[in-house]
């Protein structure tokens, strides 16, 4: 990660200096003109915003444009290149620094920032002309009191960057291999040397790439109150053919934003990808069962879990934060679960002793399995991370050890890669637990999706689908 950040969805067309106004009415009555809104300008703002406290980046466009009319393509416009910058950013940080030899002006973070959001449209999108993404970053650049005076040099970064045909020459990969793929890529150096020495130069590669594409979106239709047939006609345009557990998910053709899909409105669907659908078929769930989901929101997992039971079981739906449990209760609301119990809570201090039938333990971890959807999580993240919540995941662990009953299941995931986190937590678990054994996963499971020690473990090098490992312990 370079020094600047340290300290600190779908491209579309869009023509510059484009303004559009919306007519308000005052407290007179009378009509007033809303100043135009400057989608290059909103995505600047949110990017400072991000490198100030870096965070989820659809939070913090939705703040950014709250209360504000704006058209839907200069929505997808703003998606596209603050999540692009953030993903993209090692690569558009190499090729500025190319142009800029003067160290203190490389210290100048907003400058930076404009140039990211210019290369950025240059090299990565294809709808936007030249000419536009230089006059628009030349203006954002200009109109800045705190680097108008580095005007003539943004124009000149971007120009030069034309003139050279935007071919970007990359470090020299006999030298230093991981800083090659590093820059290439735009990953942490230290993540791209730990999938080399875990999982080959070919894989890492395929993860990288992976990493880089706009994830797909998929929908999970709900098992009751709608049949399939009924789902399948409502959605036959927007999604294609079903997939994953159960045949419950459906990949979006279109860029929806889920607040304009009926259906789950309805909550006759939900926002899930089919590997997680994987996890809870681990559970192997029967009716009338009473199940945990410690780490429950946003809730996709307690939502399944739930339908699983057919209404005649329970789900205790745990988190250690308010305002996530509040997710899970929205949830609940929305898809009609009268099962589902939320319950605010610490996973490591639980008010059961040996209750539950199952539980199911998806822990906070890395997410490196997830870096395609999370862009922000590749920059968050450090080495000494992984070791911190692997603590925190051997805790949890003993903690579900103590709330399932004898004879119960523990199913332990997480949407990480690092093996301190999967295999190497749960054999640390088992050989600290004699009472509990690694058990086989249930037939429903296909599998090209089991490994040979008996874990779940889907990869984006191998499946091309979100990173999922899950093991199931029986107590015995």
């Amino acid at each position: 990660m370079n020094e600047r950040f340290r300290k600190s969805k779908d491209s579309s067309s869009f023509s510059a200096g484009r303004a559009r106004q919306f007519p308000q009415n005052n407290r007179f009555g009378e009509k007033n003109i809303q100043k135009p809104l400057n989608p290059r300008q909103v995505i600047l703002d949110v990017l400072s915003t991000f490198d100030s406290k870096p965070s989820d980046p659809e939070n913090l466009i939705d703040t950014a444009l709250r209360a504000k009319k704006i058209d839907h393509r200069d929505r997808r416009f703003i998606f596209e290149i603050v999540y692009g910058v953030i993903r993209r950013r090692m690569t558009l940080d190499y090729v500025i620094d190319k142009y800029i030899a003067d160290e203190p002006i490389r210290k100048e973070d907003q400058l930076y920032r404009v140039l990211r959001i210019g290369i950025y449209q240059l090299y990565f999108m294809d709808r936007v002309p030249d000419h536009a993404a230089v006059n628009e970053t030349v203006k954002l650049v200009k109109q800045d009191p705190k680097i108008g005076r580095f005007t003539s040099l943004a124009n000149a970064v971007m120009r030069n960057f034309i003139n050279a045909n935007k071919v970007i020459m990359l470090p020299d990969s006999q030298t230093n291999l991981a800083y090659r793929l590093s820059v290439e890529y735009s990953h942490p150096e230290f993540f791209v040397k730990r999938w080399i020495k875990n999982y080959g130069l070919a894989k890492t590669k395929q993860l990288l790439t992976f990493n880089n594409v706009k994830p797909a979106i998929f929908l999970r239709r709900k098992l009751r109150d709608f049949s399939r047939q009924q789902f399948e006609a409502d959605v036959r345009t927007l999604c294609e053919p079903s997939s994953g557990f159960m045949n419950l998910y459906y990949k979006l053709k279109k860029s929806l934003l889920p607040e304009n899909i009926r259906l789950i409105q309805d909550g006759l669907c939900t926002v899930q990808a089919p590997s997680s659908g994987w996890v809870v078929a681990m559970m192997n769930i029967n009716k009338s069962e009473k199940l945990l989901d410690m780490c429950s929101a946003p809730g996709g997992k307690t939502s399944l879990m739930s339908e699983l039971t057919g209404g005649e079981g329970a789900v205790c739906a745990g988190d250690v934060k308010f305002k996530r449990l509040l997710k899970v209760v929205d949830v609940k609301k929305q898809m009609q679960l009268d099962n589902v119990f939320p319950l605010l809570a610490d996973g490591n201090s639980l008010p059961f002793n040996g209750y539950f039938d199952k539980v199911l333990i998806d822990a906070p971890c890395t997410g490196t399995g997830v870096f395609n959807h999370h862009p922000e999580a590749r920059w968050i993240r450090t080495e000494e991370d992984i070791a911190k919540l692997s603590g925190i995941q051997q805790q949890l662990l003993q903690s579900a050890s103590k709330a399932v009953h004898s004879g119960g299941t523990i199913v332990y995931s997480t949407c990480s890669l690092e093996p301190e986190e999967n295999e190497i937590q749960v054999r640390n678990f088992l050989t600290e637990n004699p009472s509990f054994v690694l058990d086989a996963p249930p037939s429903v499971i296909p599998g090209t999706y089991i490994d040979n020690d008996g874990f779940l473990r889907i990869t984006p090098f191998e499946h091309s689908m979100d990173g999922i490992f899950a093991a199931r312990l029986r107590k015995l």
